[in-house]
């Protein structure tokens, strides 16, 4: 393959799709109440990427070969439309368990509003998300995504109990980044393609490449907790370390015998600025951020071999270099 495109080229084959998105979504989640409509479109602000939509669009292009998306059916929108909304309300309620006060270089809405309108407008827009998709004459979308949010919500409560755990494993951080984060990218993936008319061994195929992007993901989401840029990132920097979270390069600073997990110990709980100057300070950071590429890496080229199953053409050229994309990302 060549080099790896910018993203706004990659994304460029499902545009018009991304575009029909993104103002359907202004009217689909209208709100009742007109006091709620200036909470409705500030969450409209934390919209980056949409790698989310992005895969739905792709998959159901790549399951066919075809040179465009203009074959994409209108009940492949909605399933896009609804993973965006379940995206976005977990970003709503991870924010609230992070504490978090940007997003997006925007305040989020547990700062702008408070904890139990973040809570309650993150539950609105799940519940807004799951009424468009039983509304799909065929009901496999309500079921996976419904089985998918349980899956998310057993990660992030797993995660949540074991804060502060020294002894966490490698093997449990990679069930739980799987399950709060490549679950949601496998569903989109493979619902792209089953709504687009997919043998089952295409589906497995691009679940499989979704959650292993998913997880590569991930990584190298929680190694810009601790070395990213936070005017690069658009969003606190810092909250695994101040909220006990313990992930992959952590992990490998603990692996260095039991007098480094204490001082490691030492560092978690502080503030987000406290926890980050200690450890570029006292620590071998950037060799565990290393160490967590290279899992990320290993992750990107098991997803880019599981499509070899699909048929040769500009989709999955491009799944191929988006999974690419994820490992160079820097927001």
């Amino acid at each position: 393959m060549t080099d790896t495109l910018p993203i706004h080229d990659l994304v460029g084959l499902v545009q018009p799709q991304l575009d029909r998105l993104n103002r359907e979504l202004i009217l689909d989640l209208a709100p009742g109440h007109r006091e709620m409509l200036p909470l409705v479109e500030h969450v409209g602000g934390f919209r980056g990427k949409q790698l989310r939509p992005v895969l739905t669009f792709l998959s159901g292009i790549a399951v066919r070969g075809a040179s465009h998306g203009g074959g994409l059916g209108d009940d492949v929108v909605t399933v896009a439309k609804v993973i965006e909304l379940l995206h976005t309300a977990t970003l709503v309620h991870d924010d609230v368990l992070d504490g978090g006060s940007l997003r997006r270089r925007i305040p989020t809405v547990n700062q702008m509003a408070g904890v139990e309108v973040a809570v309650l407008l993150g539950d609105y827009i799940y519940a807004k998300a799951f009424h468009m998709a039983v509304q799909l004459p065929d009901p496999t979308a309500a079921r996976w995504l419904a089985e998918t949010v349980r899956v998310i919500c057993q990660g992030e409560i797993t995660q949540v109990l074991h804060r502060f755990d020294l002894a966490w494993s490698e093997a449990r951080y990679f069930t739980v980044i799987a399950e709060k984060t490549a679950s949601l990218y496998a569903a989109a993936c493979r619902l792209g393609a089953y709504y687009s008319g997919s043998s089952e061994a295409r589906l497995r195929a691009l679940e499989e490449f979704g959650l292993e992007l998913g997880i590569a993901f991930q990584i190298v989401d929680d190694c810009l907790d601790l070395d990213g840029d936070e005017r690069i990132v658009g969003k606190s920097l810092g909250t695994d370390l101040s909220k006990g979270k313990i992930t992959l390069p952590m992990l490998y600073l603990m692996q260095r015998g039991p007098a480094e997990a204490e001082r490691l110990r030492s560092v978690l709980g502080k503030s987000e600025a406290e926890a980050l100057r200690r450890l570029h300070s006292e620590f071998p950071l950037e060799h565990a951020i290393a160490y967590a590429m290279e899992e990320a890496q290993r992750r990107i080229a098991k997803a880019q071999a599981s499509l070899s199953l699909l048929p040769k053409g500009p989709g999955r050229d491009a799944l191929h270099q988006l999974a690419g994309f994820v490992l160079t990302r820097r927001l």
